[in-house]
């Protein structure tokens, strides 16, 4: 019965985005937000079924090549930094989650005044603990204040909030990184895109509380 809800639930969404006018290359952002909510309302599971023992997770982390040429382009990393984001990445493949975060402290231990490292740490930690645990949000703000007029360490927070399901909470961070990116840099348009995805993404759900009547929305 949870499946057929789910399906009916994301048959009404698709329909709402093709309502709104909303591109299909703006679809992933509220996708990922629908998957993550759908996730956690199936993983609930009938209440009645006793528990078991639940093996630890092993499963590869997919790193998009895209994101990766991304990085390399706003950061411009050292061949010291490129590798140490290499092994970073290898070991996430593999699952190994917490050995991408032991590689990154040992090379933040020689060059403790890193961004690009803190900002690379601050992702990981995220992807491991599930969410912006208080270490990733401490490794993220260590990023921004050693590079603050760049866009690297606000644009992989914003990364982070998207998957952890708070797609509002990223506006702020890759607007801050749209400010300080150069009018001329290639990435520039691929910044602006998102946060118009994240604005369209807003205004479907605003859409969505008024056509439900939810009271934030109707006032009442």
């Amino acid at each position: 019965m949870n499946w057929l809800i789910l399906l009916l639930v994301g048959m009404a969404t698709t329909g709402l985005l093709w309502a709104l006018g909303v591109s299909r290359r703006l679809w992933t952002i509220a996708g990922a937000a629908l998957m993550l909510g759908a996730a956690g309302f199936a993983a609930q599971g009938p209440r009645h079924l006793t528990g078991k023992p639940v093996a630890a997770n092993v499963e590869p982390i997919v790193i998009d090549p895209a994101m990766v040429a991304f990085r390399d382009a706003v950061f411009a990393p050292s061949p010291a930094d490129g590798l140490a984001l290499a092994s970073a990445d290898a070991r996430l493949r593999e699952g190994d989650a917490r050995g991408a975060i032991a590689g990154l402290t040992r090379d933040l231990a020689a060059r403790p005044g890193d961004a690009v490292l803190w900002t690379a740490l601050g992702y990981t930690l995220a992807l491991h603990d599930h969410g912006l645990s208080p270490s990733a949000k401490f490794a993220f703000r260590r990023a921004v204040t050693l590079a603050p007029g760049t866009p690297g360490p606000a644009f992989f927070l914003g990364m982070a909030q998207v998957d952890a399901g708070d797609v509002a909470a990223a506006r702020p961070a890759w607007a801050y990184a749209l400010s300080v990116t150069p009018a001329n840099a290639p990435y520039r348009p691929d910044i602006a895109e998102r946060i118009a995805a994240i604005d369209q993404f807003i205004k479907m759900a605003a859409v969505r509380r008024a056509l439900s009547g939810d009271p934030r929305q109707t006032g009442r």
